[in-house]
This record gives structure tokens, sequence and C-alpha cells, in this order.
């Protein structure tokens, strides 16, 4: 009876021990989440990629939770690019560039001859075709670089530019000087742009390529000549199918250093940029923090504390309260948005399914 007892007593004890274990795991698994993204990338209205702290993360449920599909490298990520649900590309500081075909589940990673730039990808229907703008770093404004084409999954320099001291001329190749704020191109993969940005007022950069990268011209824009004493800033171009061509939108930033005010321009093109007309613009206060271009009707400016919000192509506005601290706003269409918020303490990130009217916190 007493080695029945005792036996009785080691049982309870085992399982005692093996409840708490499971509560445990149970606890952990219902913990808060929290992160440190520094960009996002919504794809689609439930799948969506991030980065932070050297970590790339997917959701599929709108952005309440993010699972870390990281390549198995610990180096610092220089550059990355998220095309669609299954397609990202992620450069780390050793130079290993890795792609996914299947949302992070697995990662191929080869050696690439750059190790910072900006990447671009378009898939086609015979394939992906991907660009690389080589950077070697910034100096005192101005950012060399060289143009890389992936051919035949090898990475080919297909331009080289022009560098500091070079006394060589060639009128089809970028030069160094500038910051080269963004870098695309068009669904036929054979138009590039180039955008710049200089410290000088009135001067501005916008290069072309006609012919996939392999040589760059630089462009005028007439109706910029007027604003030769202000400083013009460049936002990220996007392009939309539209029936028989492609529509280029290009916002730029015009800063009256006098009025210390600022206009947005908004230009388009549908003849590969080769000429650019105005077709709206808005003055604020308030220097964007960044400009959404949803689709040629939906866009979005940013600035420290207000979202202004057009769905019919600039012919009405309304200005809406993001949350505070807003860093990125990200929209897929005219309702669904996300708002990625920092600061000196922790990271949140917001949705609407409103157009901006409210806000949801989803961590």
């Amino acid at each position: 009876m007493k080695r029945f007892f005792i036996a009785l007593l080691v049982l309870t004890i085992f399982l005692s021990g093996c409840g708490s274990k499971t509560s445990d795991v149970i606890k952990n698994n219902n913990a808060k989440q929290t992160y440190d993204f520094q960009y996002i990338k919504m794809t689609t209205q439930y799948i969506g990629w991030a980065l932070g702290e050297n970590k790339i993360y997917i959701t599929s449920d709108k952005g309440k939770t993010w699972i870390d599909v990281s390549p198995a490298n610990k180096n610092n990520i220089f550059s990355w690019y998220f095309l669609n649900e299954n397609y990202s590309w992620v450069l780390y500081s050793d130079g290993t560039l890795y792609k996914t075909r299947n949302k992070g589940k697995s990662w191929v990673g080869s050696k690439a001859p750059f190790t910072m730039g900006k990447l671009f990808f378009l898939q086609k229907k015979d394939g992906l075709s991907g660009w690389m703008l080589k950077e070697y770093g910034p100096a005192s404004g101005d950012s060399p670089v060289d143009v890389y084409k992936l051919i035949d999954s090898k990475w080919t320099l297909i331009s080289k530019g022009k560098m500091p001291n070079n006394s060589l001329k060639d009128d089809n190749s970028i030069s160094f000087e500038g910051e080269k704020t963004s870098f695309i191109f068009l669904p036929d993969a054979k138009t590039g742009i180039i955008t710049v940005e200089y410290r000088i007022p009135g001067k501005y950069g916008l290069y072309l390529s006609s012919d996939s990268g392999y040589t760059w011209n630089k462009k005028d824009i007439p109706l910029l000549s007027k604003f030769k004493d202000d400083s013009i800033l460049f936002y990220s171009p996007n392009f939309f199918d539209c029936e028989k061509e492609t529509i280029v939108i290009l916002p730029v930033c015009i800063y009256d250093i006098k009025h210390n005010d600022y206009q947005i321009i908004f230009m388009n093109s549908s003849d590969d940029g080769s000429t650019w007309k105005e077709v709206s613009s808005f003055s604020i206060k308030e220097k964007p923090i960044e400009i959404n271009l949803v689709d040629k009707n939906n866009w979005i400016i940013l600035t420290n504390n207000s979202l202004f919000i057009t769905n019919n192509n600039d012919k009405t506005w309304n200005k809406v309260k993001p949350p505070k601290n807003t860093v990125q706003i990200q929209f897929i269409d005219s309702k669904n948005g996300w708002a990625l918020v920092k600061s000196q303490l922790d990271t949140h990130l917001y949705y609407s399914n409103n157009g901006g009217s409210s806000w949801k916190k989803l961590f």
C-alpha cells in the first residue's frame, strides 16, 4: 500500500509538471507580438511583406500577425524588392542576393557584383526581368551609379556611370552628380526612368532609357524651368496601364524658399517619358513625408500631421488625420490602407478600411 501511494504521488507530480509546460506554451503563443519595422509592402488586402531589424516578415491576415521568413544570413540588409505575394529579393551587406518565389518558405542565394543600390523587377508572361542601380555610397550629395541587368540568371553590367575626375565624355551614361531617388522600368521592359535631386535651387535630373538600360539620356522638363529659385524634389513615379497605353505619374515637390511653402505638381506622360504635362497641383505648408500613388485616380500625400487624399485625379482633396507619428502610408485601393507608426519607444501598425477616415491598431 505504501508503494502504491508513493507511485501515485510521483504520477501526480509528473502530470502536474506536464500541465505547467503545456500552459506555458499556450501563454507564449498568445503573447502580444511586437515588431520594429522600417518598411511594409502590402501586395493584396491580406498578404504583405515587412522589413525590420535585418529580418523579413510576411503576413496573410491583413497585418495582424507576422511571421519571420528571413534567409539564413546574419549580415545587414542593404536592399530589397517585394514584387508580389510570392516573389521577393533581399540583398545583404556581404553581397549575397536571396530570392524567394514561394512567400519566403525557401530562399536561393547567390553572390552579386554589388552590395548596395536600388533593385527593380518586372514579372512578364515570358518570365522575370531584373535590374540593379548599383550605388557606391553618397559623397557630398553626389552618388556614382552603374546599371546591371539580369541576363540568363546572371547579373551583367550594361551601363557604366560617370565617376568623379573622369575626363571621358559619354552622353549616354549617368552622371555621378546628385542623389538618385528612384529607379523604375515600365512594363515594356525597355523604358527606364531615374530621378535625381541636387542641393542647388532650380536644378533637377531625369534620365530616360529606351533600350532596357544600356544607354541613358538626360531629359529636360520645360514646365519646371520657371522654378529656378526653388528646390525641386522628386517623389517615386508609378505607372498604370490604361487601355492601350501606359501612363506614368511623377509627383514633384517645389519648395518655395522665400515663402517657406510647398507646391506638389503631379505630372504625367503617355509617351514613355518623352514629354510631360501637369495634370494637377496642390499647395501645403509641410514637406510631404511620402506620396502614395495607388492608381491613376487615387493619390495620398502624407505630412507630419495630415493625410491629403484624392479619389478623382485631384479634382477634390480630403484632409484626414493619420495616426500620430506615421512614417509610411500605403493604400492598395481607395478603401484599404495601412499606416506604419514609429516613435522613440515603439512601433505600431494601423489599418483603415474606409479610405483613412478611421484607423484600427493592429499591433
